[in-house]
């Protein structure tokens, strides 16, 4: 089976891709040059959750470049001697402010699969019924897997019938 893409999360230094295989969710980290890959098997899966955070980063980000725009914009508006300078200078910072707007009121959801022996995340800002989506098919597919790896294995010899006596 190819791989399907499932999502990534993306950090400063860090990116971070997970797809999954037949048997298992493969993550692929690349830091600068560097990749590895790490695979967290869907029959040792001990846990999957789905959850909502607002990371303090990108709010001041937001927030921070939205008021160095109005400052900027002020600063001009003022030193050429126009009066009319905050209606200019609040269009310049609206679409920063509204977009710290957007991540407060909306935050970013996160699947995690947490394995034994690896962690798998998956994050969605904007696409909240894809994670729901995604939560649901690796559930499903980790209940699928377990429950294959929990069925006895059946040998290929047939069972001696009763009464007979094998000898070795």
């Amino acid at each position: 089976m190819r791989r399907q893409f499932l999502g990534k999360v993306s950090t400063f230094m860090l990116r971070t891709r997970s797809y999954l295989a037949s048997d298992a969710i493969e993550v692929d980290e690349i830091e600068g040059y560097t990749g590895t890959r790490r695979r967290v098997l869907l029959d040792e899966v001990q846990l999957i959750t789905l959850d909502r955070r607002r990371r303090r980063s990108p709010i001041f980000l937001w927030l921070g470049v939205g008021i160095l725009a109005f400052l900027a914009v002020a600063t001009i508006g003022l030193g050429n001697g126009h009066g009319d300078w905050v209606l200019p200078a609040l269009g310049f910072a609206a679409p920063f402010l509204l977009m710290a707007a957007i991540y407060l009121a909306l935050g970013t959801d996160y699947v995690t699969v947490f394995g034994k022996r690896g962690v798998a995340q998956i994050a969605f800002f904007l696409r909240k019924k894809r994670a729901r989506e995604l939560f649901a098919l690796l559930r499903e597919r980790a209940q699928e897997a377990q429950q294959r790896a929990a069925q006895p294995v059946e040998s290929a010899e047939e069972p001696a019938p009763e009464g007979s006596a094998s000898v070795a």
